[in-house]
């Protein structure tokens, strides 16, 4: 299967985004954040996190981590 790369995988839909971090992304760990579960995955060589409401399990949003003070917030939960 070929590798997308970040640009590409910004620009699909939500749903989009995390059926392909279902079938190919690498979960790392998870985190409380402000009202959200958030959730880390590893793929393709870039990180992507999950946000999901707090007692809904509903996705609100998916993005990319681009700093590594969001990264360093999972260490705990490793």
């Amino acid at each position: 299967m070929e590798k997308i790369a970040p640009d590409v995988f910004k620009k699909l839909s939500i749903q989009d985004k995390y059926k392909l971090l279902e079938l190919r992304g690498n979960f790392i760990a998870s985190r409380f954040h402000g009202g959200h579960n958030c959730h880390l995955f590893a793929l393709d060589g870039f990180y992507v996190e999950v946000f999901k409401v707090l007692g809904l399990n509903k996705v609100q949003w998916i993005e990319l981590v681009g700093n590594e003070r969001t990264l360093d917030s999972y260490l705990d939960n490793i």
